[in-house]
């Protein structure tokens, strides 16, 4: 029996409806088999970044806790040495020097006579005032006895009384000259230098010789502000000198200038008694070094806590188990400890090693404390 047209048509449309309805199945499952794989990838990914997580431990750190404390510090600036006085003898007369008493590097105490001039003709002039002077004297007082009677009259006595004071200056005046004959040492010191010799001729105002007192020295150096308010007048230093390695002198400050130079630094001197085993020189260079002890407490941290460069200071703080980076100002740095002026507080906790394996905000395990 032959099926009919609109019967095998419909069973067409069947067929064609079955394959699309298979076609469905197959696309449904295929996606969700891709679902469940990418699902599976993500939580493959999350297991990764977990295990990734685990397996990064917390850094190990060791910490100082920030405190007050008295800081003793050990002030040192370089500095030069210097005679302790050095004057040019000026001669205060004229003449031929008939002997001198002093060579160069002589040692020659203070009023010791260096060269005596020619005084010949002085000491006859003085000799003469002298006498004159004395007769003048005994003129006086003989009116004096006189004028008491009424003897002699007001006018003779103050003529004589004039001529009195004028033999008496002339006398002075003599003497002086005469006196000004034998050239003098004004300071003990060593003559550094003689512009003479016997024979010559030495004019008022001419160089006799230069002396340098050596017995002791002056040491010069240059203070900032801030460090010329710690030291102050007759305190005791001690100084050095590549000279004498291993050998100090002790100081006692004298002079703390009040000028700056064109650094802005203040002139403070210190005196030293010289060293007959070990002596300086004019020109040396040496280092002052000072103990300085301050009243107030400062805020401290130890230095190794410091992660960068002093001028631009960092450190690590603890906040709860993480390091974070912070900037702070410094107010002085010594060998070991660093005085913060602003940044941290009391009590905080600072990384002091293992900042090496740090960054901001790393995870950190406190290994041990250090109290300051």
């Amino acid at each position: 029996m032959v099926k009919s047209v609109p019967f095998i048509f419909n069973q067409k449309i069947e067929n064609m409806k079955t394959k699309k309805i298979g076609i469905y199945i197959v696309a449904l499952i295929t996606i969700s088999a891709i679902a469940y794989r990418l699902y599976d990838v993500k939580q493959d990914k999350k297991k990764d970044i977990d295990m990734v997580n685990k397996a990064k431990s917390a850094t190990t750190v060791t910490t100082a806790t920030t405190d007050y404390k008295i800081v003793n510090f050990d002030i040192s600036y370089h500095g030069v040495f210097e005679a302790f006085s050095e004057v040019t003898v000026i001669s205060e007369s004229q003449g031929k020097v008939e002997k001198y008493m002093i060579n160069e590097g002589d040692f020659i105490s203070e009023g010791e006579i260096i060269a005596c001039l020619d005084n010949e003709i002085t000491g006859y002039q003085l000799e003469t005032a002298e006498a004159v002077w004395l007769k003048a004297q005994n003129e006086l007082r003989r009116f004096e006895n006189l004028s008491a009677g009424e003897s002699v009259s007001t006018q003779q006595l103050e003529e004589i009384k004039l001529a009195y004071q004028n033999a008496k200056n002339a006398h002075l005046i003599l003497k002086k000259q005469y006196n000004d004959s034998f050239i003098k040492a004004p300071i003990a010191g060593t003559v550094s230098k003689r512009y003479f010799e016997r024979g010559s001729f030495i004019g008022v105002g001419n160089s006799v010789a230069d002396i340098i007192n050596t017995r002791k020295m002056k040491f010069n150096a240059w203070f900032t502000a801030k460090d010329l308010t710690r030291v102050k007048t007759e305190q005791k230093v001690m100084i050095t000198t590549d000279l004498y390695p291993g050998t100090s002198y002790e100081g006692i400050i004298k002079v703390i200038g009040v000028k700056p130079d064109n650094s802005r630094r203040y002139l403070v001197q210190a005196e030293v008694t010289n060293s007959n085993e070990k002596p300086l020189f004019s020109g040396i260079d040496g280092t002052i070094h000072i103990k300085y002890t301050p009243e107030k407490r400062s805020l401290v941290i130890p230095r190794n806590c410091l992660v960068s460069s002093i001028i631009d200071p960092k450190v690590y703080v603890i906040s709860g188990n993480k390091a974070k980076l912070r900037q702070i100002v410094i107010s002085e740095v010594t060998d070991s400890l660093i005085i913060v002026e602003s940044g941290l507080t009391k009590g905080e906790y600072v990384v002091l090693s293992g900042q090496i394996n740090l960054e901001n905000n790393a995870p950190v395990a406190v290994l041990n404390n250090q109290n300051l």
